[in-house]
């Protein structure tokens, strides 16, 4: 099989996964809850090993805040995580609009006062702003389309939802012998 006809039915797949599952959730709403869970063991300095179903992957700290930069540390997986879920949002809904994509990149930035993770003042530890760009390359003419596509990029991007609104947390912390 050649590469087109690969990517072409890969394509098709993907339109039919994202088609059967909206209508699944529309005809049983309570399909449409779901949780996700990760488990992470730290290793060694700051490196630690996430498991999310059955991957795994790395998280450490650049070596100027004490890790040996071996992956991303936790701050830049939620930058990446939003330009990833903002791409799969923009994917998703374009394909339900009858929009063919070419290309979809996302650039995320975010600032945080490091003051606030070492305790030496009263500022937040976490982000104080994220600021994103997505760059969409495609053939579309029609403007409505391309309108309702930015739209749900922004109203429908669980991880975007995630760092605008505040999600109830809880937490507990064990300690064992």
């Amino acid at each position: 099989m050649a590469t087109t006809e690969i990517i072409e039915e890969k394509e098709s797949q993907l339109k039919k996964a994202v088609s059967d599952t909206i209508n699944h959730i529309a005809e049983n709403p309570e399909a449409g809850e779901a949780t996700f869970s990760v488990r992470s063991t730290l290793e060694q300095g700051f490196r630690a090993a996430v498991q999310a179903r059955d991957l795994q992957f790395v998280v450490d700290e650049p070596e100027n805040l004490g890790g040996d930069n071996e992956a991303p540390n936790p701050v830049e997986y939620v930058l990446g995580a939003l330009a990833a879920c903002q791409e799969i949002v923009i994917k998703t809904h374009a394909n339900q609009l009858g929009i063919d994509l070419e290309s979809v990149e996302v650039s995320v930035e975010g600032d945080i006062d490091l003051k606030g993770f070492f305790a030496l003042s009263g500022a937040r530890p976490g982000f104080k702003n994220v600021s994103y760009q997505t760059e969409i390359k495609t053939d579309e003419k029609d403007s409505e389309k391309l309108q309702r596509l930015k739209e749900l990029s922004f109203e429908n991007c669980p991880v975007l939802d995630i760092i605008q609104h505040s999600t109830p947390v809880e937490g507990a912390v064990n300690f064992t012998n």
